[in-house]
């Protein structure tokens, strides 16, 4: 599979899921066309076969695997091209019409937060760390594959995420590696990201979890198994939303406030625009005084 080789070489140096995710794609893909090369069949059959598939992202996702290896041969893709924008302009209108739904249907902030000190009061500390994290930091599931220590020398490794707990300082680093944004590759190849993101929380409830934490003898484990992440998040979180669920809930409680919005990009590692576009389930025009 020489034409896979060259394929992987161009996503390496994105982040571990990205290539799991492109990875398998192109397997997908390939398997619908019947074990041939990509790049040697037409942009014409590629669309006939993914247009079989019920589900336009998952389509989205296999005309851009073919795009990719397409544009990087310099052979034709422009048909692909009109295919992806027809295509994501109904995603944009199905995203419309579920993001009305869910205004109407999804529990508040409130009880969101309700939902946390609950988790605090029985003693549900793992839990609570996670929710705490996905409601006040915002942050995406891979933000929460997490290594629990005590000293920052144990946090060299890049990795890994981790919540460095210093117990002289008072103060948690939450110490981010490994996330969605972490790298960003320019179609030169030229590697452009944010790196390492620190946050450090002071909050003296958080920090008393931390402390109860630094005197378990046992292993401190937040995600039993990572390679199934988003199934045991979505289990830890209010009623099974997920990380997403709980994403659009911020977005839509501070949907007035530019200031926290802006924070909440920042968290996420999103751009405004695309927060708005993406997350804001009344899709009316915010108030920017």
């Amino acid at each position: 599979m020489a034409e896979f080789t060259k394929f992987q070489a161009s996503f390496a140096n994105k982040s571990k899921i990205t290539q799991g995710v492109y990875t398998s794609n192109y397997k997908k893909l390939r398997d619908l066309l019947g074990d041939v090369d990509i790049g040697s069949v037409s942009q014409k059959k590629v669309i006939e076969v993914v247009e079989q598939l019920d589900n336009r992202n998952s389509q989205q996702a296999l005309i851009n695997i073919a795009y990719l290896i397409r544009k990087k041969e310099e052979v034709g893709i422009l048909e692909l091209e009109e295919f992806r924008t027809k295509n994501a302009i109904a995603i944009g209108e199905k995203k419309l019409k579920t993001n009305a739904t869910l205004s109407t249907t999804l529990p508040s902030y409130n009880t969101l937060v309700e939902f946390v000190n609950q988790l605090l009061e029985d003693k549900k500390y793992i839990q609570y760390i996670l929710n705490y994290l996905l409601l006040y930091y915002q942050v995406r599931n891979e933000d929460l594959d997490l290594h629990f220590v005590l000293y920052k020398k144990d946090t060299k490794d890049k990795t890994k995420n981790y919540l460095w707990f210093s117990a002289r300082t008072k103060t948690v680093h939450y110490i981010r590696n490994v996330y969605k944004t972490a790298r960003l590759v320019k179609s030169t190849g030229e590697i452009k990201g944010y790196g390492q993101k620190v946050i450090k929380i002071t909050d003296p409830v958080f920090i008393g979890v931390m402390k109860i934490l630094a005197h378990q003898k046992e292993p401190i484990v937040f995600i039993p198994n990572s390679a199934s992440l988003a199934y045991w998040i979505k289990k830890m979180t209010y009623q099974g939303l997920g990380e997403t669920l709980y994403f659009k809930i911020v977005v839509n409680h501070y949907r007035e406030d530019v200031n926290m919005l802006n924070q909440i990009s920042y968290n996420r590692g999103t751009e405004l625009k695309t927060i708005l576009q993406s997350y804001d389930i009344k899709n009316e025009p915010i108030n920017s005084n």
